[in-house]
């Protein structure tokens, strides 16, 4: 029986990676196709309610799928027995589990779930990534921080959601060391208050995201950017109130995170604006050798929001953006603000505002 070449075989059940029935077919066509099949759909897996018994049966009559099992996805309810019952029992049989993502299916405070469900899974787990969807809702940020301290191999941690309290308690030097990407979505200022509390075992992070920062939280950031120094080399700062991007650069130097490469902006126009062309004014102070920058503008066509796009001063902004000698890319995205549809027009309209940046090559759309 003649045989299809392997990287066919590979090429194929690529194409199908996220379309389990396509890769259960493929997994009939020979034995041969079988593993790499079995690897695609159960490499990664979403747990509910109303799955989970299924799963947990699954595992325990086939020894072959739950080693191929790394990234787990947890979608639950307070109602359900799942975190109690289920939860710890499926985690524990999954022994290659390094992503695990915690995501309840509407805002609820989930205190059961990240205590005693969770402690023995995650003291075992080989966790390298760990991710509370920003639709999780916690009793308290001690609560969270429990949680995060019990993984010891942990590179990355996304924290969203909220915390109905703080709380006031001791900052244990238990969170790993390896930790080189951090990502927050609310209440940063908080979890970076105790962060920075760590002082000496805080962990070096590499890679920051901060997102819907507001008014109150821009202390906070600033102080974590100038004790972050020259170990940043990739920073997202995406803004939710209009004048945010204007009050960090104010009290921020990115001239000290000399090992930056990669700064990404989100904000509403003008006020993100006038934070690029201050942000740019500290980078040039520092000789990097080569930076991108993302841009991601959120514009509305109501006219409130176009008369102050007109009367911004484009000039100054163009030949700070075309005189910056280590700006090698530039990346502008135009969005509107409820839908983030792209405002294609809106986008032309901009970069017809900047001829001298246009014309040395650097940006994109």
């Amino acid at each position: 029986m003649k045989r299809f070449p392997p990287e066919l075989v590979d090429t194929v059940i690529d194409f199908c990676y996220d379309d389990p029935a396509a890769l259960a077919s493929c997994g009939l066509v020979c034995r041969d196709w079988l593993p790499a099949s079995r690897y695609h759909i159960f490499s990664a897996v979403l747990l509910t309610p109303q799955n989970a018994p299924a799963f947990l049966e699954l595992i325990s009559h086939s020894t072959t799928i739950a080693p191929l099992v790394c990234d787990v996805e947890l979608r639950f309810t307070a109602g359900s027995s799942m975190p109690h019952l289920q939860l710890a029992p499926i985690l524990m049989r999954l022994p290659h589990t390094t992503h695990l993502t915690l995501c309840p299916k509407r805002d609820e405070v989930v205190r059961p779930l990240c205590t005693s469900s969770l402690a023995h899974a995650l003291l075992t787990l080989p966790l390298v990534h760990l991710k509370f969807d920003f639709r999780s809702r916690f009793e308290s940020l001690e609560q969270i921080i429990d949680c995060v301290c019990l993984c010891a191999q942990l590179e990355s941690l996304e924290l969203g959601g909220s915390w109905m309290r703080t709380g006031d308690f001791s900052a244990p030097p238990l969170m790993s060391r390896k930790l080189h990407t951090l990502t927050l979505t609310c209440d940063l200022d908080n979890f970076l208050t105790w962060f920075m509390a760590l002082e000496d075992e805080m962990p070096v992070i590499q890679h920051l995201f901060l997102y819907h920062i507001v008014q109150r939280e821009i202390d906070t950031v600033a102080k974590y950017l100038r004790t972050a120094g020259p170990s940043l080399q990739s920073l997202t700062l995406a803004f939710r109130d209009h004048d945010a991007p204007d009050r960090l650069a104010a009290q921020t130097d990115l001239s000290q995170n000399t090992s930056l490469r990669t700064l990404t902006l989100e904000g509403a126009s003008p006020g993100i604006f006038s934070g690029l062309l201050a942000f740019l004014s500290q980078l040039t102070l520092c000789e990097y050798s080569t930076l991108s920058i993302a841009l991601t503008i959120r514009h509305s066509n109501h006219p409130l929001a176009i008369r102050p796009l007109r009367t911004f001063h484009w000039p100054t902004l163009d030949e700070a953006l075309s005189t910056t000698p280590f700006l090698k890319r530039l990346s502008l995205t135009v969005v509107e603000p409820l839908t983030r549809a792209p405002l294609l027009d809106a986008m032309a309209d901009i970069m017809e505002q900047l001829p001298l940046t246009r014309a040395r090559g650097i940006l994109v759309r």
